[in-house]
């Protein structure tokens, strides 16, 4: 099985951002049957997709839900557990690869979250993380927005996301098709 980071660099650089750019970045990764996957953040039927090729998903569901849980709504055969991404309630070494998108910058600490995903994930195991980019202006807009109604969340750069899981020990890229967002591809050392 060849690591993301290999996929990652044959990939072709589109001229346009689609919103299924994840998902197509996805299709190319390679899965093993019964290989364990985290699913975090606005996943939509990616857990379904995800468990159709074989693999055992995990969805971390952080809203509320009282009536209607929509990930189980979209993602059948599909676990899922009630948690945040700075506690997450799971045993050491328990994943594969770990998918969080448009979550990351959502998050009040991103240094627990970070060590939290480092303490789950596997020895080899791959984190796979898209978010807005903070380079974009509207992006920087829309976050200043949020600051002033009272958000106390960070909107980290793409390179701060690197440190970030540079210092966890993680070898990774950022590959950006336009500067509205980023994925961050990172295999754990």
């Amino acid at each position: 099985m060849k690591s993301i980071l290999y996929q990652i660099n044959r990939q072709p650089v589109k001229a346009k951002y689609t919103s299924d750019e994840l998902e197509c970045f996805l299709d190319t990764i390679e899965y093993n049957v019964g290989d364990k996957i985290l699913l975090v953040g606005h996943i939509g039927n990616l857990g379904k997709r995800l468990r159709g090729l074989g693999t055992s998903v995990t969805i971390l569901e952080n809203s509320n839900y009282e009536d209607v849980c929509y990930s189980l709504v979209y993602n059948e055969n599909c676990n899922v557990v009630k948690g945040k991404l700075e506690f997450l309630p799971f045993d050491d070494n328990q994943f594969n690869k770990i998918i969080i998108v448009d979550q990351f910058n959502v998050i009040t600490d991103c240094e627990k979250a970070s060590s939290e995903i480092q303490r789950v994930l596997k020895g080899n195991g791959e984190v796979i993380l898209e978010d807005l980019n903070l380079k974009n202006l509207k992006v920087k807009l829309n976050y200043l927005k949020h600051k002033f109604c009272g958000s106390v969340a960070k909107i980290h750069y793409p390179h701060e996301v690197f440190n970030i899981f540079s210092r966890l020990n993680f070898d990774g890229m950022i590959k950006e098709s336009n500067k509205l967002k980023y994925i961050y591809v990172g295999k754990r050392r």
